[in-house]
């Protein structure tokens, strides 16, 4: 994967067979607000920006919030950095955000064109996230029950899935958990969760 498919990338090694952390309560309800608004039109653009709005996710400018802002501008440095290395691409994306059970949650949906790969992105943090989300339910919406990857450690809980069989086009997915205080925060821009994946586009996806 390029470096588009890293707006709230994460650098670090990953070790296979790692169980996840204890299930967080409100697991279910964060993977299913992703699947609800990035799943179901994740071949376009258009289409899943609509639908995002339509369950109640309101656009708003990254500024909103001090964590969105700084992984805007993580994003816009990687993808400066990726311009200079030479890689000719295209970036849009809408910043939304919507409360869901009393959580101030915040969605990126993104597209990039480059000259390998088109691609649609869907990105959902949770800024005040102070444990990680339950590993087993976002297996449960990809349909692939153990991740390929994960790492967890005082600093990062993270996994890894490969593209999910039920999914056509949908490349790996990351979720990933920064506690205060990590050093990863200054990597990132934030500290809490991230659930992210992105699908190669079709022809005329992002129109």
């Amino acid at each position: 994967m390029h470096r588009l498919g890293l707006v709230a990338g994460v650098s670090g090694l990953f070790v296979v067979g790692v169980l996840p952390a204890a299930a967080n309560p409100f697991s279910v309800a964060f993977v299913e607000t992703f699947r609800e608004a990035c799943v179901p039109e994740r071949l376009n653009y258009e289409r899943t920006v609509g639908l995002a709005k339509t369950l109640g996710w309101v656009a708003v400018e990254p500024s909103s919030h001090p964590e969105f802002a700084k992984v805007m501008e993580h994003s816009a440095k990687r993808l400066e950095e990726a311009k200079a290395d030479g890689l000719e691409l295209s970036f849009r994306h809408v910043a939304l955000a919507r409360k869901v059970e009393s959580r101030d949650l915040h969605l990126i949906v993104s597209f990039a064109e480059s000259e390998f790969l088109d691609q649609i992105g869907c990105y959902l943090y949770d800024f005040a996230a102070t444990e990680p989300v339950d590993a087993a339910a976002v297996g449960q919406m990809l349909g692939i029950a153990v991740p390929a990857q994960s790492m967890e450690t005082e600093e990062i809980v993270s996994h890894v899935w490969g593209p999910p069989p039920k999914m056509a086009r949908t490349l790996d997915t990351y979720l990933t958990y920064i506690p205060a205080g990590s050093p990863h925060v200054e990597k990132t821009g934030f500290d809490g969760v991230v659930l992210k994946f992105s699908t190669s586009a079709p022809e005329e996806a992002g129109q």
